[in-house]
């Protein structure tokens, strides 16, 4: 009985494991992706907030 225990804990480990190798560089890939499109966004905005200050042109 106590080799089944520690191999449902080897398995869980491991699994574990997998998860975390998944979850990681998805997360990593995800908030790198979200930061350039915020960045972007907000550089739109700028742009757009600098050429409604400038006076029109005749």
């Amino acid at each position: 009985m106590a080799n089944s225990g520690a191999l449902f804990f080897v398995l869980l480990a491991g699994l574990a494991g997998i998860m975390a190798l998944v979850y990681v560089p998805l997360r990593i890939f995800l908030t790198a992706t979200e930061r350039s499109r915020r960045f972007r966004l907000l550089q739109r905005i700028r742009k757009l907030r600098d050429e409604l200050g400038q006076p029109l042109e005749p």
